[in-house]
């Protein structure tokens, strides 16, 4: 099978709905070669027997809780396809199927395919990406992973429940000797559901993520680049942002806690540098000061 479209759901039934049958459209001239898979996260809202009513073609998962973003590994050992494509509940593909897939064909060294999102409150523009460009990290409402690098490198970390699970995804996937690049032709739409959502979820996440990255990943000065991480987050007081300000501490403080259970499983200096160099967090020296080795 040429690719699978793997969907993770928690409790956006409407959002659902609209992304499978745009998505059903989308491969409507060429269904046989193409599956959906959808991984639903225990809602409550009634979204898989809306799915069963309206898509009994669908694959459909039913997860007995809600594991967050790990909950595509679900979808992408039960896919067949050569790719999986990855797409959110509120997110869809508008134009550029076939032309990615062409794309993944002719240049075997990529490993992840970065989608165009060209909607929603993070969108490819603004990280100012040129096509074919090689990046590490995407937006996680649309990308294409190759299987062969899904069962060389697994898929998201079991340990991460939201939020930069696509960047530390991309650091292991450098690191295994692939690349991560962007296709401006392939457009995805994320109408960016507001529910689930919230700034507080979000910075807590945001902060103890990229922490446990540093920690858990980075060979060299390891240290530096967690105070780098840590000052970087902490840094939007200075635009009045106390309430933000105070979520990022409240990370910190839940990486101090989650880093007693991660394992350290260090990537080679050449991908640390490389991911180090783009990150935002690990880039910027702050205020001057704790500039970590080069």
């Amino acid at each position: 099978m040429k690719a699978s479209f793997v969907i993770v759901n928690y409790n956006r039934k409407d959002e659902l709905l609209i992304t499978v049958e745009k998505t059903r459209s989308l491969i409507s001239n060429d269904s046989d070669h193409y599956e959906i898979v959808v991984v639903d996260n225990a809602s409550i809202d009634g979204s898989t027997a809306a799915v069963k009513a309206a898509f009994p073609d669908v694959i459909l998962i039913e997860n007995p809780t809600n594991i967050g973003a790990p909950a595509w590994n679900l979808g992408f050992a039960k896919a067949k396809g050569d790719y999986f494509i990855i797409i959110d509940d509120d997110s869809h593909l508008e134009a550029g199927l076939e032309e990615a897939i062409d794309y993944l064909n002719r240049n075997r060294e990529v490993g992840i395919l970065a989608l165009n999102v060209v909607s929603g409150p993070y969108t490819s523009d603004m990280w100012h990406w040129k096509d074919g460009q090689e990046i590490i990290g995407f937006i996680g409402c649309g990308a294409i992973l190759r299987r062969e690098t899904y069962n060389k490198i697994g898929g998201y970390a079991e340990w991460m429940f939201l939020y930069v699970n696509e960047w530390e995804l991309c650091l292991r996937c450098i690191n295994a000797g692939y690349q991560v690049r962007f296709f401006e032709k392939s457009r995805v739409v994320h109408r960016a559901s507001k529910i689930n959502r919230t700034s507080k979820r979000l910075r807590v996440f945001v902060t103890m993520h990229e922490m446990a990255i540093v920690y858990k990943h980075f060979p060299v000065n390891r240290t530096a680049y967690l105070w780098r991480v840590a000052i970087n987050n902490l840094k939007i007081i200075r635009h009045g942002e106390f309430r933000n300000a105070w979520y990022n501490l409240i990370g910190i403080y839940r990486f101090v806690k989650l880093r007693k259970t991660l394992q350290y499983t260090p990537v080679s200096p050449t991908a640390q540098k490389a991911f180090a160099e783009i990150f935002e967090t690990t880039r910027k020296p702050p205020f001057g000061f704790i500039r970590a080795k080069r």
